[in-house]
């Protein structure tokens, strides 16, 4: 099962998004959860002491290539497995969570426009 919790913002998306990861984990449920946003607090959310959280290293963007086709259409891919970037950037959460941080803003990237 996959699910997505969208909406704007000040909506709620990382309490209810942080609540359904818990309580499907709980329920026996491998749960995989992705903080995309660019000023990530679902590990808090989920759980996470807030000093771990601030250490959980985001998925680097060199991971994914960008290309256009002869056509004119762009597509995204990936240059890892999906199981690896897991394994390497995966970070454990209360009740059995796996976080994953993608898109967060790095001090180095600050400015980078």
């Amino acid at each position: 099962m996959k699910v997505a919790v969208a909406g704007k913002g000040g909506s709620g998306k990382t309490t209810v998004a942080g609540t359904l990861a818990r309580l499907m984990a709980r329920a026996g449920q491998q749960v995989l959860a992705i903080d995309a946003d660019p000023n990530p607090n679902l590990a808090v959310n989920l759980g996470v002491d807030p000093g771990a959280a601030a250490g959980i290293g985001s998925v680097p963007l060199s991971l994914v290539h960008h290309t256009e086709t002869a056509e004119g259409k762009y597509s995204v891919g990936m240059d890892v497995a999906p199981e690896q970037i897991v394994a390497e950037y995966g970070a454990p959460a209360p009740d059995g969570v796996t976080l994953l941080l993608i898109g967060r803003v790095e001090a180095h990237q600050a400015g980078a426009g």
